[in-house]
């Protein structure tokens, strides 16, 4: 029964994000998002996109909600970039790359760890994490 009812909220979810990574679900402070050379300052409900970086100020988070559930709270003074991102169980199109520059962030991992977990993976300056499925956080100065 769960998964029917996971499997219900991510086909209403694929229609609500369209070609989006993910939304802003909440912030707090300053932020804003890099987009071709473009700043894009952040508010609840600004989509984001594969390539996007998120860049937050001292004393300011953003929690983000992926296509596949993922949540991501990103950190203060933190550096976040979605590098690739593709979410589609019906072609069964799973890849989720990023990469914290610097900062930190908390994660709850979604549906792509668990369907391919092998395709989620976190980059950091000094180490790739390959995530299964779980709650982490990660920090990198």
């Amino acid at each position: 029964m769960k998964f029917f009812t996971l499997l219900i909220f991510v086909s209403i979810s694929s229609f609500i994000f369209a070609d989006e990574a993910a939304i802003v679900k909440t912030y707090k402070g300053q932020a804003h998002l890099l987009r071709e050379g473009k700043e894009i300052p952040i508010e609840i409900g600004t989509q984001i996109f594969e390539k996007d970086t998120i860049r937050t100020e001292a004393h300011s988070l953003v929690g983000l909600i992926f296509k596949d559930n993922t949540r991501m709270s990103i950190g203060q003074k933190s550096e976040f970039t979605i590098e690739e991102y593709e979410f589609n169980l019906g072609e069964k199109k799973e890849r989720f790359t990023t990469n914290l520059s610097k900062g930190s962030l908390e994660c709850v991992t979604g549906l792509i760890s668990k369907v391919n977990p092998e395709t989620f993976k976190l980059k950091t300056k000094t180490a790739t994490m390959g995530i299964r499925g779980t709650h982490f956080i990660v920090e990198s100065e």
